[in-house]
């Protein structure tokens, strides 16, 4: 091969290799709509849960707006968004963005981390929450056509209360932020449990889907279904980034789950 040849080869290569990743970093910034759907017993009708957690607002590649429009294309029964909605102080006000996103039964939310490490007032945090029609569930329950849902404190930095989801007749659905908790939750044969949660962000940074790291509180979950015994657990990979504001292999995701009554 001659000198000539052999640069354009080169350039070929490196223009090539410059492309694939453009596309594996464009990807891995792209939100995935993840439909699953699991059978309850004593569910009275089919319910759709549209969930995500970890948006670390403000997110630098996928705005509210952008998200709700993707929520309501789903037509939720039930939108939860399970903790880490932010990653800096003195942006509580754009939760009130999901005051555009439609639920037909409840628009719920649960405390991550980080909303302990930032240390943002409670009390103000659920006023924001209220003022976009979305209830802050803390070791708090609603009911909804025959199904519990609990939406626990952090594990890492709140005070979980896991009695509240023992000896129930109702099956349950848990909101908590870590997947850890599915550990804590005692399996039962006389009410099913599901779990919603997040926390991992999949690994965040993940290249060709290989998890480096999970954050403490993570236990042995990383991501999507995990069961024992009638407890069932999805771990969701979250929108946004901490720390480092990139995603590599782990795209941010929205989980559409339909509940159907066994």
């Amino acid at each position: 091969m001659n000198r000539r040849s052999f640069l354009k080869s080169l350039l070929f290569a490196g223009g090539a290799s410059l492309a694939s990743g453009t596309v594996y970093a464009w990807q891995s910034v792209n939100l995935q709509v993840s439909r699953e759907r699991i059978e309850v017993e004593g569910l009275k009708q089919q319910l759709r849960v549209v969930a995500l957690s970890d948006l670390h607002d403000p997110c630098l590649y996928l705005s509210t707006a952008d998200l709700v429009r993707s929520i309501n294309a789903e037509k939720p029964d039930v939108l939860i968004l399970a903790g880490d909605m932010f990653g800096t102080r003195n942006f509580e006000d754009l939760i009130t963005g999901f005051l555009a996103a439609n639920a037909g039964c409840a628009k719920l939310a649960v405390l991550g981390n980080w909303e302990y490490q930032l240390h943002l007032n409670q009390a103000d945090l659920r006023k924001c929450y209220q003022n976009s029609g979305i209830k802050l569930l803390v070791n708090d329950s609603i009911e909804a056509f025959g199904l519990k849902i609990h939406g626990m404190d952090d594990l890492l930095q709140g005070s979980p209360d896991f009695k509240l989801c023992d000896d129930t007749p109702s099956p349950v659905l848990v909101i908590s932020h870590c997947p850890g908790s599915f550990d804590r939750l005692t399996p039962s044969d006389r009410s099913q449990k599901i779990v919603i949660s997040g926390h991992t962000h999949g690994g965040q940074i993940a290249p060709f889907g290989k998890v480096l790291l999970t954050p403490p509180g993570s236990g042995s979950y990383v991501k999507g279904w995990y069961h024992r015994r009638n407890n069932s657990m999805y771990v969701m990979r979250g929108v946004g980034a901490s720390y480092i504001p990139l995603r590599i292999g782990a795209r941010p995701e929205l989980l559409v789950l339909d509940l159907i009554p066994a």
